[in-house]
């Protein structure tokens, strides 16, 4: 083995030339043995850098002088000869006591002699570097809380004024147009508020623009082009989105094209030379669109849009969006619940106003009969036909008083959910179809017409006969009710679809447009029949329903409009497939 000596005099292996290892290389190098990690060779910059001589260290461990240095990858690589990793950040002990940060390059070294293995190491002060970077990096994180202090403060102010707008009114269509004017003025350059709508269906209903100008293209945007691909996908999937600028998004369809596609992406969306003129005039570019839910139901979206170059929005800013969307949602659920509630209230104030006249007409038709024959007897002038008559005028309004507790009662009791059971048996549907209808015929004869059509053989189904019986009378109820005399009835029977269609149809005062699902609600009637001041509770054709999907069946409505009639239908499912739905709901 070479000492430090051969290896440092003019003919060691290492000697390239005078001074080369100890005077030119301004850097502190240390040749250490790779087997046992001591130190051969220290030049006098690393006398300088720590204060050691060559004679202090030489024999050494070098992980006496640098900690842990024997213990690093580099170390590693270095002792089996390949080349350096890159460079290592350790601390070095110094002789007058204080640590030295240092950075290593760790290179293999060969003897040419014996072949023997060194590792050599380039050690170079980097305390004062670490101090500036440290430094910097204090900067760095002072201003970023300055900023994140500034932001939290600009994102309170926005939940401050957006809670502030929402509690102060339940109309919540105009508060959220107050709050697209509040997200214009701190978060984006124009927003705009979507709602869901019952039938599924998106319309916009609340805009916002920093630019009154451009506020005027984008409602005509809305208005001309309604293309709302990612506000439904939103609302489909309950997930927010948010895009930057090299998505090239805009408010309309955000998310499509990238930045340097902007244009021919336009080119591609635009429907005419009108749309893509507004599609660049609003060219917008960072987009977050973020849902509005209450109770876990998707009531719509709001969209916040940046028309900045080069701006995106970060998960700060979604969050703040998100939280904003939070509160409109609840907001607007909050509105609703208000609306239902009075809507509740009034409903219930007009049910007590039609119950009170509905019940006191039959109550008053008994008392005046009695009265009458009373007075007849007293007066000795009541004859048999004048006591017949009275008493079976008595007699109906004493049916019609019963039918209207029995419905008030079966109304509670589905209000409450306690629906009475089914006395279920096979019927033979037809049958009791001819059996209502022949009541109303005698009723009608000479006064309209009432047509039975039977098609096909008769059908039988399970189900309770004394509650179709109401379905069916319920419907004729209505059918003459609502027809003018001399008017002409139809009711249709037919197996369809593994079941029995049931059509009653009249050529009555029919149904205004969007009132064919309202009828069957609780005390709901459709308005031309209270316009026309013709009675009725609004309770008759809810029962229905509720009686038909007891029995698995169906009960729809149409009607062409006004004047034009109507036609119920009732559907059931013939025996054998109702008995299979009732085994599985019992089970």
């Amino acid at each position: 083995m070479h000492t430090a000596s051969d290896l440092a005099s003019p003919d060691g292996w290492l000697n390239l030339g005078a001074g080369w290892l100890f005077t030119s290389i301004r850097d502190a190098v240390i040749v250490a043995d790779a087997a046992s990690g001591r130190i051969e060779l220290w030049n006098p910059a690393a006398t300088r850098l720590l204060g050691f001589e060559a004679n202090e260290v030489v024999g050494l461990p070098l992980a006496e002088l640098i900690q842990d240095v024997q213990a690093t990858e580099d170390w590693a690589t270095a002792r089996t000869g390949d080349p350096p990793r890159g460079t290592l950040e350790l601390f070095a002990r110094g002789k007058s006591g204080p640590e030295v940060w240092v950075e290593l390059t760790l290179s293999p070294l060969t003897s040419p002699v014996d072949g023997h293995t060194y590792v050599l190491a380039v050690v170079r002060d980097i305390s004062e570097r670490r101090v500036a970077d440290e430094e910097h990096l204090d900067r760095v994180r002072r201003l970023i809380l300055h900023e994140e202090s500034a932001a939290d403060h600009r994102r309170l102010e926005v939940l401050a004024e957006t809670s502030r707008l929402l509690d102060a009114s339940l109309d919540y269509a105009a508060t959220l147009q107050k709050v697209a004017d509040v997200a214009v003025r701190t978060m984006a350059d124009w927003c705009i508020v979507h709602l869901l709508e019952d039938d599924g269906s998106i319309r916009w209903l609340a805009l916002a623009h920093g630019d009154p100008a451009k506020e005027a293209v984008a409602r005509e945007l809305q208005e001309r082009y309604p293309t709302t691909d990612a506000v439904a996908r939103v609302l489909r999937t309950g997930a927010s989105e948010l895009y930057g600028d090299e998505a090239g998004g805009d408010a309309n369809d955000p998310g499509e094209g990238a930045s340097e596609l902007r244009e021919s992406a336009r080119v591609a969306r635009a429907r005419d030379a009108k749309h893509l003129r507004m599609l660049r005039e609003m060219d917008s570019r960072a987009v977050m669109i973020v849902p509005l839910v209450a109770r876990g139901r998707m009531l719509g979206a709001i969209s916040l849009i940046s028309t900045l170059p080069g701006r995106t929005y970060d998960a700060y800013d979604l969050a703040t969006a998100e939280e904003l969307a939070r509160r409109c949602g609840q907001a607007i659920d909050n509105a609703r619940l208000h609306q239902e509630a009075q809507a509740a209230v009034k409903a219930r104030d007009r049910f007590v106003s039609i119950a009170s006249h509905e019940l006191r007409t039959p109550i008053a038709r008994v008392k005046g009969y009695a009265e009458m024959v009373l007075a007849a007897h007293t007066d000795g002038d009541l004859t048999d036909e004048m006591l017949e008559r009275s008493l079976r005028r008595i007699d109906h309004a004493s049916d019609r008083l019963a039918t209207l507790v029995r419905d008030l009662l079966d109304v509670s009791r589905i209000s409450s959910g306690n629906v009475p059971n089914l006395r279920l048996r096979t019927v033979d549907l037809t049958e009791l179809v001819r059996e209502v209808v022949g009541r109303y015929q005698e009723q009608l004869s000479g006064t309209g017409h009432l047509l039975l059509d039977i098609v096909g053989a008769p059908r039988t189904v399970s189900a309770d006969p004394d509650r179709i019986e109401q379905v069916f009378t319920n419907l004729l109820d209505n059918a003459v009710k609502y027809s003018p005399d001399a008017a002409e009835l139809k009711v249709r029977i037919q197996a369809k679809a593994r079941g029995i269609l049931v059509e009653v149809q009249d050529h009555g005062i029919g149904l205004p447009p969007g009132t064919v699902e309202r009828i069957f609600e609780p005390f709901s009637r459709a308005t031309n029949a209270e316009q026309l001041q013709i009675s009725g509770m609004g309770l008759g054709l809810f029962i229905c329903r509720n009686i038909v999907e007891q029995h698995h069946g169906r009960i729809w409505a149409r009607s062409a409009g006004e004047g034009t009639g109507t036609v119920i239908s009732v559907w059931l499912p013939e025996r054998s497939v109702a008995q299979t739905k009732v085994i599985a709901a019992a089970a």
